[in-house]
């Protein structure tokens, strides 16, 4: 018995089916024709001309299975990114667009001369996610993206893998569009990109680079921007390593010949919080604090970690080399006349009638105000020893 074989129901029924079949082939015929159409940017590389144009490079995989190359590199000259991607147009057989787009590198002449109208553009474009990332590069990006690399594939992949991988191993910064233009409104700190460099066929991040609002000024190495970021709040993971006269351990040293060596530390799987205080109004004087539990991944003499007076040296010794280096970081920080972890917003946030506090004001207060760090070391755990 087939009770809808004649019935109204039954005919919708098969009407809708034959209906959603013809749109499945429809839309999949139209993105495909779309897709052959198009050209999807994965990194684009900007840099300053003499005349006043910008230079721009992008990078596209290459869809063609005859083609010898797996990457098309496409370069313009315009004076913003939209006119720089309007000429790529009129070079390609696609239509350039950059939903794809992982990674925007400027080098460092542009970036001195102000990078927030170029970003700003990128930014107000609805197709481009603002979780991508930006960074500095030391030469020439055309010269960085048309050299003919072995292994790397899709260098624009490559780079937003090899940024992604060390910003969630907390080796630097996340230092997205969105978090890049976070920082240049806000009066109260400055933002930090990765400072990227090339060695032969090899791309690797060097540091990161500091900006004073939106102009470049200076690098600094993953152990200071390490510093930086364990005064600016949580860290959850990462490593740290340095070295201590093997004499400050005294007994614990057993062989005469290691006694005037240095003992080199490495600790990882690093945890930490640290609470910033106000505790003087003019000149600024700030207190930080950070605790931090560390676990000792290798040493390069033998000592017995399980010892707790050993470990107690370790964590002293631990303890007054981060405070030196966090001084030192932010001496340095104050000669750049940058503030990328945000002294200004606590400034403000703890002085009553400052909210309008201008940036201006504010970096004359950062010239003259003064820090003091104490760091409160736990080594929790023993790893390795050489």
């Amino acid at each position: 018995m087939r009770p809808f074989k004649n019935s109204p129901f039954g005919k919708s029924k098969r009407f809708l089916s034959i209906w959603c079949s013809v749109v499945l082939i429809i839309t999949g015929c139209s993105d495909r024709q779309i897709f052959d159409e198009t050209g999807l940017v994965t990194v684009v590389g900007y840099d300053h001309q003499k005349d006043g144009n910008i230079r721009g490079t992008i990078v596209m995989p290459s869809i063609n299975p005859e083609a010898k190359e797996k990457i098309q590199l496409i370069s313009s000259v315009g004076k913003t990114s939209k006119g720089i991607r309007d000429q790529a147009n009129l070079q390609s057989d696609k239509r350039v667009l950059g939903g794809q787009l992982r990674v925007a590198l400027y080098n460092e002449t542009l970036a001195k001369q102000g990078l927030g109208s170029i970003v700003d553009t990128l930014y107000r474009d609805p197709s481009i996610s603002s979780r991508l990332y930006l960074c500095v590069y030391e030469g020439s990006t055309y010269d960085l993206l048309t050299y003919p690399y072995k292994e790397l594939g899709n260098i624009g992949i490559y780079m937003y893998r090899m940024i992604e991988q060390n910003v969630k191993g907390e080796k630097i910064p996340s230092t997205t569009m969105h978090e890049f233009f976070r920082a240049y409104y806000d009066h109260g700190i400055d933002p930090q990109l990765p400072y990227i460099v090339r060695k032969g066929d090899e791309i690797q991040i060097k540091g990161v680079a500091l900006f004073r609002g939106d102009r470049y000024v200076g690098w600094i190495s993953p152990k200071e921007a390490f510093l930086i970021k364990l005064i600016h709040g949580k860290f959850r993971i990462g490593s740290y390593d340095t070295a201590v006269p093997a004499e400050v351990f005294g007994k614990h040293v057993e062989h005469e010949k290691d006694k005037k060596k240095e003992v080199q530390l490495v600790f990882d799987t690093i945890s930490s919080k640290s609470k910033i205080k106000l505790t003087k109004a003019s000149p600024a004087h700030f207190e930080v604090s950070v605790k931090m539990n560390a676990r000792i991944l290798e040493l390069t003499i033998p000592l017995k970690v399980d010892d707790p007076a050993i470990l107690s040296v370790m964590e002293r010794e631990l303890e007054k080399e981060m405070e030196a280096k966090l001084q030192r970081v932010v001496k340095k920080m104050q000669a750049m006349d940058v503030d990328p972890v945000g002294f200004g917003i606590i400034y403000r946030a703890n002085r009553r009638g400052m909210g309008k506090m201008t940036t201006n004001e504010w970096r004359k207060m950062f010239k003259e105000a003064t820090f003091q760090f104490k760091v409160k070391a736990t080594i929790i755990r023993n790893g390795v020893m050489d």
